[in-house]
């Protein structure tokens, strides 16, 4: 191998030193040049990422928004590609086929330890996309890219970074406008892990950025539109939970744990006006189950949608009409231990009467007239508030102090991805904001909620975000599946959401038992997801969109009775939950991990993609098919019992397990958290 003069060395890192971690093999990092023209970094020793070739585009972009479903594409489109050579002055030098200069990549190292790959183009350059095209082997695995619902590995996808819904429905080829494409998230992030090899890979713009793993074999490629600088990080494990670790490091981490009422109690969702919203929580207090909050999104009114399917005004206060006398319900509520959460999001909608007065103000996105930026979003219009504006987000806190001065404990801090490509905003520019504006909606809502309760005692639910999103959000979840079986958008998606969301650093997640939209749901879908509900983080359902249709938790007795047994083991586990909230605090390692995060060296732990584990002591293989009483089971390093027999199983082993309806799959390390088993077991017997 030719080098250039071009050598950068740093010391090594060291993390925290827990059982799944490891130091790196070597302290340094390089950048080098080959015979061939590409750019090899080399992380620990390794070589890590080989960059062989640098393009750049100019195109006229056409992007267009339907539904919070954004459609590009290029006209005029031109691509020149760039000549790698070696610089005197270090780095590489990029120049036109004519020899004119072009830019640079150049090496940096960051506070934290790690390499930086910086990728400029020359301001004598035009462009509209920067092409970067890497090297890449049979063996390259493509996990990670934020909360992901199908896939776990990329290879052979295209990988859209833009935030945006995720679909009513999911399809490879969407037929209706709500659909989704299969890689399409609320919470995406430029960020690519290999488990197997200890490396990863995070792109720190913020405009819209396409991976393709689907090309040239042996070649895979970054695209990153509306800027000349890409930046990217790059992380040298050598394990991958090594990887979080420093991905995390760099972008933040959270900053406090959900209060012990959200980890240990259940949400449950209530909606229908304040008598119907009581007798639910009376029926489920008096049936046993530990309920820590009730959710009640109508509290701002409710609206049909049709076909059967119920939802809430898009409004800032509440319906004195459909829940008089709310704020002494919430204060009753909270005598018996129970957590009113309310609903907002950052629509504004043309009919209500904050609509016009934030226009006059100036307080919601514009379009290029510098009118409000005006779109239909489901059967009505509005548009979006501002908040880039700080004038703009006091006049939603306003709203915000009314609901926590009744005695509201927090709220699902809906949506936030519908920017506008070509939106005009008090500060910036939207095609690089889009990404963020999520991120700023739950930043304004934390804002009213830590304003009103210094303590830290509120929950903030969101479900959208990118890459610096985690010091922000608290919970999250997994968004609005189909209350269905079926792969694309159903109970299967939620397992895969938990582990690619773990995989990227995104603590404390949540799903909606069972379901949202779709459906109606039935008996043994509800009773599954239940289970599943049991061992994550913060165990809540969702009434759906077919609120009157769908199975809920005391449609009959034995949905009552499985419902308040697996709410029950949920509450014995916050011991455990608070112990792995710490270390998510102080590591960025998540409550829900990927088999491969704790035994990398298993060669089979790459392929338990159908279970997750909790921590590193409980897993879980849910049974997510129809009909199904039998589950397959990746068991790591180490001996496994079975929770609710006993049995022992010897780790690094494949196994099918019985999971008959009531009785998951669920093992814990043998000899772990022994008051707790034992209090799950005392009660799984019953």
């Amino acid at each position: 191998m030719k080098t250039t003069k071009t050598s950068i060395f740093i010391s090594t890192i060291f993390f925290a030193a827990l059982a799944v971690s490891a130091a790196r093999a070597a302290d340094g990092i390089r950048l080098d040049l080959t015979d061939g023209g590409a750019a090899v970094l080399t992380v620990g020793g390794r070589s890590h990422f080989s960059l062989a070739a640098v393009s750049v585009q100019t195109f006229e972009p056409s992007v267009s928004m339907q539904f919070g479903f954004f459609k590009r594409s290029k006209k005029n489109l031109a691509k020149e590609n760039l000549v790698m050579s070696g610089s005197a002055g270090g780095g590489v030098k990029l120049s036109t086929s004519q020899g004119a200069d072009a830019g640079e990549v150049r090496l940096e190292r960051t506070a934290a330890g790690n390499a930086r790959l910086i990728v400029e183009i020359a301001d004598g350059i035009p462009v509209s996309a920067v092409e970067l095209i890497f090297s890449g082997a049979e063996d390259d695995r493509y996990w990670g890219f934020g909360e992901q619902y199908n896939f776990i590995d990329m290879k052979g996808r295209a990988v859209p970074i833009w935030v945006q819904e995720q679909g009513v429905g999911r399809f490879e080829k969407p037929t209706m406008p709500y659909h989704g494409k299969l890689t399409d998230s609320y919470f995406p992030i430029p960020y690519m892990i290999d488990p197997a090899k200890g490396r990863g890979l995070l792109v720190e713009n913020t405009g819209y950025i396409e991976f393709n793993f689907g090309g040239k074999p042996g070649m895979w490629k970054v695209e990153v539109w509306d800027d000349r600088r890409v930046s990217m990080l790059m992380f040298g494990g050598p394990r991958p939970a090594d990887v979080v670790r420093q991905l995390t490091a760099e972008t933040g981490r959270a900053t406090a744990a959900p209060p012990d009422w959200a980890l240990g109690g259940v949400w449950i969702s209530a909606q229908g006006g304040m008598d119907e919203v009581s007798r639910r929580v009376e029926s489920a207090l008096d049936a046993g189950i530990p309920v820590s909050a009730v959710w009640s999104q109508d509290w701002v009114g409710r609206r049909h949608f049709g076909a059967g399917n119920y939802g809430v005004n898009y409004r800032w206060f509440h319906d004195e009409e459909y829940y008089p006398g709310l704020k002494e319900k919430i204060a009753e509520f909270n005598s018996k231990g129970v957590r009113f959460l309310a609903y907002f999001n950052p629509f504004v909608i043309e009919e209500n009467k904050h609509f016009q007065e934030m226009a006059d103000k100036g307080y919601l996105v514009k379009n290029a007239d510098g009118e409000p930026y005006v779109f239909q979003i489901i059967t009505f219009k509005g548009g979006l508030i501002d908040v880039t504006n700080p004038g703009a987000a006091d006049y939603f806190k306003e709203y915000a102090k009314a609901a926590t001065d009744m005695g509201i404990s927090g709220w699902m801090a809906d949506f936030g991805e519908w920017l506008p490509y070509d939106a005009r905003l008090y500060d910036g520019d939207a095609r690089l904001f889009h990404n963020l504006y999520a991120t700023q909606w739950h930043k304004i809502n934390r804002e009213a909620l830590e304003e009103a309760y210094p303590d830290g005692d509120f929950v903030m639910l969101t479900r959208s975000g990118y890459t610096y999103e985690r010091p922000v959000a608290q919970v999250v979840w997994a968004g609005d599946q189909e209350a269905e079986w079926h792969e694309g958008d159903g109970f299967p998606t939620v397992v895969t959401a938990g582990l690619t969301a773990g995989l990227s650093g995104i603590p404390f997640f949540s799903h909606d038992i069972a379901g949202f939209s779709g459906g109606p749901s039935e008996k043994e879908l509800f009773l599954r997801w239940t289970e599943l509900g049991a061992f994550t983080p913060v165990m809540r359902t969702h009434c759906g969109l077919q609120k009157f249709k769908n199975h809920r938790f005391d449609t009959d007795e034995e949905t009552l009775s499985h419902f308040r047994k697996f709410a029950l083991v949920h509450r014995a586990l916050l011991p455990y939950l608070k112990q792995l909230s710490e270390t998510a605090l102080n590591t960025g390692l998540p409550l829900i991990n990927h088999t491969v995060l704790i035994d990398p060296e298993w060669e089979k732990s790459v392929d338990a993609s159908g279970q997750w584990m909790l921590g590193p002591d409980i897993l879980i293989a849910p049974v997510t098919a129809k009909g199904a009483s039998t589950v397959e089971v990746h068991l790591p390093f180490g001996n496994w019992e079975r929770i609710s027999t006993g049995e022992i199983f010897e780790g690094r082993s494949s196994i099918e397990a019985a999971a008959p309806v009531g009785d998951p799959a669920v093992f814990v390390r043998a000899g772990a958290l022994p008051e707790v088993i034992a209090e799950i077991r005392d009660i799984l017997s019953r």
